[in-house]
């Protein structure tokens, strides 16, 4: 009778054990899903990168309409010469007349017949230079950056910072201007032969505070005033199923481009190409396909946080809000890719 009990009494603290233990796992398997499941923006999320072009765009550009050296038709010819399928011209509405170098054709240019994509674009110069484009605003006397921002947005355009290491604003300028303003969509981290070197920790900087609320996109332009000197160092990769205008714009918007530098120009140096992004919000991958590629770092809040082609946010616990790639080769040429926002579950108390 003991011994039937004592079996009985065994075979009873066994099955507690093991349900002890079965409980356990499943409550440690259920917090680590929930502790892993985040979430990443990707701005490429909607690009097939077998079907898809990648097109060459400059969004900053000077003719003698304004103070440049080089007609409007010199201009266009020599950066479809460089490859480029999209251009804005973009003289000062300081220096010449207000409205913008447009249409292409009353300089005896047709971008349909050249196959490139024109964009109406203006440089408002009074106060910090900005970038107008897609809409026809000029205006030599105005009192703010501010006013200027807000007749772009009433005309449909878009906006963008050019050269902001010119100018010494706050921190919280920038930000009070992107959360007001949609349409201003980012930046120039590039200006010509990159002029203004600190113009990425400011981007980084924005980004940090701002961001999950809002992106802001960088931008790569020539600033071009001189194609002997400062045409095909900066530049943006636009990638779209087609080439239109609308298609440039919509990829313009969602942040669907790469910014580019070649410090030596674009034909003296080996530009790398990026093939494909993948993302996996499980369980939290990154991976790049590049060709012509040295190296690739990842930088989140200024910081280089990690090298190589891929990259597991599992083994990043501390890298929070957003993570960019930059692509280089050999010889420094640099391909950036556009903020990948990182939404972390909020720790269980």
């Amino acid at each position: 009778m003991r011994r039937r009990t004592s079996t009985r009494f065994l075979h009873g603290l066994v099955s507690v054990i093991i349900a002890v233990v079965i409980t356990a796992s499943l409550l440690t398997n259920c917090a680590y899903r929930k502790s892993t499941r985040l979430r990443i923006i990707n701005p490429y999320a909607n690009v097939d990168w077998v079907t898809h072009g990648q097109y060459k765009a400059n969004f900053h550009t000077h003719t003698t309409i304004g103070d440049a050296a080089a007609t409007p038709q010199e201009v266009i010819d020599q950066y479809l010469e460089a490859g480029y399928s999209i251009l804005a011209l973009t003289d000062h509405d300081t220096n010449g007349p207000e409205e913008p170098t447009w249409p292409w054709q009353a300089y005896d240019r047709s971008p349909d017949s050249l196959g490139m994509v024109a964009i109406q674009g203006n440089e408002i110069s009074e106060e910090n230079h900005i970038g107008s484009h897609f809409n026809d605003y000029g205006n030599p006397d105005i009192q703010s950056e501010e006013e200027a921002i807000k007749e772009i947005g009433q005309r449909g355009g878009l906006a963008l910072l050019h050269h902001p290491g010119r100018y010494d604003r706050t921190l919280e300028w920038y930000l009070d201007l992107y959360r007001r303003y949609d349409h201003l969509i980012g930046q120039e981290v590039y200006n010509q032969i990159d002029r203004y070197p600190g113009d990425r920790a400011k981007w980084d900087s924005i980004l940090t505070v701002l961001l999950p609320e809002r992106p802001v996109w960088a931008f790569s332009n020539d600033d071009m005033h001189n194609p002997e000197k400062n045409l095909g160092f900066s530049w943006n990769v636009i990638i779209a199923p087609e080439l239109t205008s609308d298609l440039v714009r919509q990829a313009m918007e969602e942040g669907c481009f790469f910014f580019v530098h070649a410090p030596k120009g674009y034909d003296e140096m080996t530009v790398p190409v990026i093939d494909a992004i993948i993302v996996k919000r499980r369980p939290g991958s990154l991976r790049i396909k590049a060709s012509d590629y040295e190296f690739i770092e990842w930088v989140s809040q200024g910081e280089i946080v990690h090298r190589g082609d891929r990259l597991n946010l599992a083994d990043l616990p501390d890298t929070n809000k957003y993570i960019r790639a930059e692509v280089f080769s050999a010889d420094s040429v640099v391909v950036g890719t556009q903020p990948f926002l990182i939404l972390r579950p909020e720790p269980k108390e």
